[in-house]
Parts: structure tokens; C-alpha cells; sequence
């Protein structure tokens, strides 16, 4: 088994060799995934593989999920990662509203771990979504998800989060989606359903690819290439006369997104907390951590690249199949009842002597509640960043509508993640209805969650 190192001290060391995305490149051929999957073609030609599936039967999901070291199949070589259950991404877990998820999650790794379930209703209390859980090298922690029989179907996903360790654990490739499905989908039976988990991990031949500098922790580690479901620039075969659905997930711990498909306009029908009313754009920012649901409507036939960036990440080929736009019951506007304030702000003697970042001029402190709020209201936050850079903001457990994101415009659908651009100031309603307890909220470019840049919000 890989030696981990502990100390934030030995996040400082940088890589001895760092290719960029360029050389990798040159070099051909690049993949990852558990040994199933080992059959990738050359560099650009390898179709995009599905992670494996666990659903639910008679409204259980009983799942063992097993963090741990894993060599696997690297551009004609083997290439260390943290997986779970041998595969990156993790499988991806399907249950219905009303089910429930049980969870061993068994912790072979030689760090401290847990598990967060982002984006589902859950309460943050005993053996459900709860952050403070930790479980040590060696042991299992045994999980109970009740999904709620209102929950709104969509794509979440689950990663650790240990503070402190998130970064280096997502990076190295902990990470799997989440599905929830309902009486919705079936405006989407005629189309071709694929999960995209996007992620740019740190890959090398041991574990100190999981090594960071200072320089990283302050803008946010970043690997050097883009994979999604461990495959670099997969091709994308749609089904004649069926048009595509994709349930992207950004697993990055920093990277933004910026997606595009050439010729073809991306219908946006789902976004953090479940689905939209459809609406139209030409590229799709995507935050650390956020997930969206689109149709693709291609403008013709053939085979189309799909863009980050302006970088070519995947191929689409498609016979020209539109995706016919549904219709979701509209979401009902939250009144709030109360409004607080959130200051993003940066400054110096945090993250080892370098530059922080805090949340009303705090840095994390587990046995302080930064944040209360009364059970049954609603609760309008004003987040204004005064920092250097755009910080994805999340909470935990309770999600909330964009009233402004910035620009004095709302930003369409429940969300647990929001971009907070430099300067500016963004309005959040939060519903605290449903149930109390104490949970996190953070800044999701996590190498700045695990140097500080978090609080704790409870409600009761």
C-alpha cells in the first residue's frame, strides 16, 4: 500500500515532473480506469464508458463503497489513484424518492476520510450527511441516506470530506455520481442518458502526486489534463434518432468550466437541486462542485467537438437528432423572512504563512457556530466577495435559490453551489423548513476549504 503523507507542512513540496497538457498530448495515448475498462484505443478514438451502476430494489440500496489504492491502466502503463470500489469515477449510485441508501463505507487509504452526499435533501445529524463523522485507517462507518419522498430528481454526487484532506482525496480520484429518478424522467425517455463526471486529477506512479505547493493551495490545485469518466478527449456515438442526455457533474477541486459544443446549442433542463424549465445556451459555466443537466440540439449532423475552454475535451458524432424541450412544473419563489451578510475576504498569516481567504473575516473553527438560523424560515444571505478571485460558495444539507447572482439577474433552479465573482455581490434565499442540525458551508475550491475557508450554520 502507498505511504500518505499527513502533515499540511509536506503539501508544500512540489512535483518533481509536471507535465502539461500539451506534452500529455504528444504523448498519445491517455486513459484511466479499473481493469474492465482497460481496453482503450489510441488518443482520441476510445468511446466513452459509463461508470458502473448500483440501484436500488424495492426501495433499498444496500453498497459496500471501498476507499483505496489503486494502480490502474495509463497510457500503456499503470498510474497510481485513490479509488473507490477499484474504478474512477465510483459507481454511480441510483435510487428513487422515498428509498434509502445504506452505505459501508470501508476506509483503506492511510488517511482520516468520510463521506458527503452533495446535493440530496438530507439531514446533517447521526449516520446521514453528516461532515464531522471520521473514520481513521482501517475502520468502516455504516451510512443510512433517506432520500425524501419530495426530493427532486436530478445528478448529485458523493466525495470525502475530512477537513483537511478533501482536496488531496478528490484530486487523487474519490469521487462518484448520484441518481435520482422520478415521474420527471419520463419526458426524457427518448433520449440517451449518460453521466459525465469531469475531473482533472493528479496522476503519477505513487502518492506524492497528492503533494501540493502554497502557490496551489492559494488559486486551487489543478491536474494537467481533463478527463471525464478517466478517459482523455473520449468520442461520444449518439443512437440514430435519439437525442442525447448528459448528467455532468464537476469533480475538479478548482477548475472552472466553461463548456461548448460546436454547432449545437445546449438545452439546460437540470441544474444543483433538480430540473428547470429548459432554457438555451451556447457555453455552460460550470463550478467546482456544481452539476447540470442538459439536452443536446445540434444544428447538423456529423461529428461535433465539444469544447472547454475552447480546448477540445470530447467528440459528439450525432445523424442531427434535436432534443425536444420538456416542460417541469415552475419552482415557487422563496420570501425570506430574515436577511444576514457573508464577506469573502483574503488576507495574510493564514494557509502556512501565506495569503487567506475567510468568511466574515474568520477562519474555520469546529467549535464555533458562525451561522444560526430558526427551523420553518427562510433566510436571504448577501455574499459580497472583496477577494482577488471568484470562489464557488456551498452549503451542505439545505439548498437555496439565486435571487441575483451578481448581475441582478436569478440564476434558474434550486442550487447548493454558487459562483461568487470577484467584487461582486450575490443574493441567496436558503429554506431552512424541513429539518435542524448542524452542518458546513464553504468555499468549494476545496485546497481553500481545508486551509480555512469554511464555517458551521446550524438550525434549530
Amino acid at each position: 500500500m502507498a505511504t500518505f503523507t499527513l502533515k499540511l507542512k509536506n503539501l508544500v513540496r512540489v512535483l518533481s515532473v509536471k507535465l502539461t497538457r500539451r506534452n500529455l498530448i504528444k504523448a498519445g495515448a491517455i486513459s484511466i480506469a479499473a481493469a474492465p475498462l482497460a481496453k482503450f484505443s489510441a488518443f482520441g478514438a476510445s468511446e466513452l464508458i459509463q461508470p458502473p451502476t448500483l440501484r436500488s430494489v424495492n426501495g433499498v440500496l444496500n453498497v459496500t463503497l471501498e476507499a483505496k489504492p489503486t494502480m490502474l491502466p495509463f497510457n500503456g502503463g499503470k498510474r497510481w489513484a485513490l479509488t473507490y470500489n477499484g474504478t474512477f469515477p465510483g459507481p454511480t449510485l441510483i435510487a428513487k424518492p422515498g428509498d434509502t441508501i445504506n452505505v459501508t463505507l470501508k476506509n483503506s487509504t492511510n488517511m482520516m476520510t468520510n463521506l458527503h452526499t452533495h446535493g440530496p435533501h438530507l439531514p446533517p445529524t447521526g449516520n446521514s450527511d453528516n461532515p464531522f463523522i471520521m473514520i481513521a485507517p482501517g475502520d468502516s462507518f455504516k451510512y443510512s441516506f433517506k432520500i425524501r419522498k419530495d426530493q427532486e430528481p436530478g445528478t448529485f454526487w458523493y466525495h470525502p470530506h475530512h477537513h483537511e484532506f478533501v482536496a488531496k482525496q478528490l484530486s487523487a480520484g474519490l469521487a462518484g455520481a448520484i441518481i435520482i429518478e422520478g415521474d420527471s424522467d419520463k419526458q426524457l425517455a427518448n433520449t440517451t442518458d449518460r453521466v459525465l463526471v469531469f475531473a482533472d486529477p493528479r496522476i503519477g506512479t505513487n502518492d506524492s502526486v497528492m503533494n501540493t505547493s502554497m502557490m496551489d493551495q492559494m488559486h486551487g490545485r489543478t491536474g494537467d489534463y481533463l478527463l471525464i469518466n478517466g478517459q482523455l478527449k473520449p468520442s461520444i456515438n449518439a443512437k440514430k434518432g435519439r437525442a442525447e442526455h448528459w448528467r455532468i457533474v464537476n469533480a475538479s477541486p478548482s477548475l472552472f468550466l466553461n463548456l461548448s459544443i460546436d454547432d449545437a446549442n445546449i438545452f439546460v433542463v437540470g441544474t444543483d437541486g433538480g430540473r428547470v424549465n429548459p432554457y438555451f445556451v451556447n457555453t455552460l459555466r460550470i463550478t467546482p462542485g456544481q452539476r447540470y443537466e442538459i439536452l443536446i440540439y445540434p444544428k447538423s449532423s456529423g461529428t461535433l467537438n465539444v469544447r472547454n475552454d475552447g480546448e477540445v475535451v470530447a467528440t459528439l458524432s450525432t445523424d442531427g437528432t434535436k432534443a425536444t424541450a420538456p416542460t417541469f412544473a415552475p419552482i415557487p419563489a422563496l420570501k425570506a423572512s430574515i436577511t444576514k451578510s457573508l464577506k469573502i475576504a483574503q488576507g495574510g498569516g493564514g494557509m502556512m504563512g501565506g495569503m487567506s481567504f475567510t468568511f466574515n473575516g474568520e477562519t474555520f473553527n469546529p467549535n464555533k457556530v458562525n451561522m444560526k438560523a430558526k427551523l420553518g424560515t427562510v433566510e436571504e444571505w448577501v455574499i459580497t466577495n472583496t477577494s482577488h478571485m471568484a470562489h464557488p460558495f456551498h452549503i451542505h444539507a439545505w439548498a437555496f435559490q439565486v435571487v441575483d447572482r451578481g448581475d441582478g439577474k436569478p440564476d434558474p433552479g434550486w442550487k447548493d453551489t454558487v459562483e461568487i465573482p470577484v467584487g461582486a455581490k450575490v443574493r441567496i434565499r436558503l429554506n431552512f423548513a424541513d429539518f435542524g442540525g448542524k452542518t458546513v458551508y464553504h468555499c468549494h475550491i476545496l485546497d481553500h476549504e481545508d486551509t480555512g475557508m469554511m464555517g458551521i450554520v446550524e438550525v434549530k
